[in-house]
């Protein structure tokens, strides 16, 4: 089972929901799980709670991750294969910088050797911070540094399609290489947020999936 943890601060993070719409789209059995309602669990039970959704055939385990709750115990006892962050440092009015690079360590320090961690490269502060992490790091956003951005960014929504333009080679998690190239991603053009939609595309390729497949 893959398990992902999306850090957001707030409700309104739907990178999880797109998450989970593209790996049904395939087939996949995906759980969403808010770390709040796991916050009073202990280690036993958490292990307990993996088995069983394990035994229950569930491909994705999906830990939408409030970035306060990292003082919780509970972020100790996961090892995660994938950590995605689509909210910004600046989006963070009520810490400081210095808490966020310790609420940053925290979280990403959970991935497992072989994680992958997918963040924004318009975020200097964070990838300043994962500069001396050993996993692996693919980027998302609007400059020619990202990995996946969008390929027309004065006109990113086309009716309900939404164009990502994957810039550079990257690896999936199974090892196979992923050429550049263009995707159309179907949304709700109503209220999405292009950086959420971007993260959940880079999730989607780092797995394997040809998003153009999906129409």
């Amino acid at each position: 089972m893959l398990l992902t943890g999306i850090i957001c601060h707030d409700s309104v993070c739907k990178t999880a929901n797109l998450i989970n719409i593209i790996m049904s789209s395939t087939g996949k059995k995906v759980s969403i799980v808010d770390s709040k309602n796991l916050s009073a669990l202990d280690a036993r039970t958490i292990k307990s709670y993996i088995h069983e959704l394990e035994k229950n055939k569930v491909d994705v385990l999906i830990l939408k991750i409030n970035i306060f709750d990292t003082k919780k115990e509970i972020l100790d006892y996961l090892n995660f294969d994938i950590m995605v962050y689509s909210d910004k440092s600046d989006d963070l009015l009520e810490i400081d910088i210095s808490q966020y690079r310790d609420f940053m360590l925290k979280i990403f320090s959970l991935l497992d050797e072989k994680g992958v961690a997918i963040v924004s490269v318009d975020d200097d502060d964070l990838l300043q911070l994962l500069e001396g992490l050993k996993h692996s790091t693919i980027t998302y956003g609007f400059n020619s540094k990202a990995s996946m951005t969008t390929s027309s960014v004065g006109d990113r929504l086309f009716e309900d399609n939404f164009m990502c333009c994957l810039q550079r080679s990257i690896s999936t998690k199974d090892g196979f290489k992923v050429e550049p190239q263009e995707y159309k991603v179907r949304v709700e053009s109503d209220g999405v947020d292009p950086y959420q939609v971007l993260a959940a595309a880079t999730f989607a390729v780092v797995n394997g999936i040809d998003l153009n497949r999906l129409h």
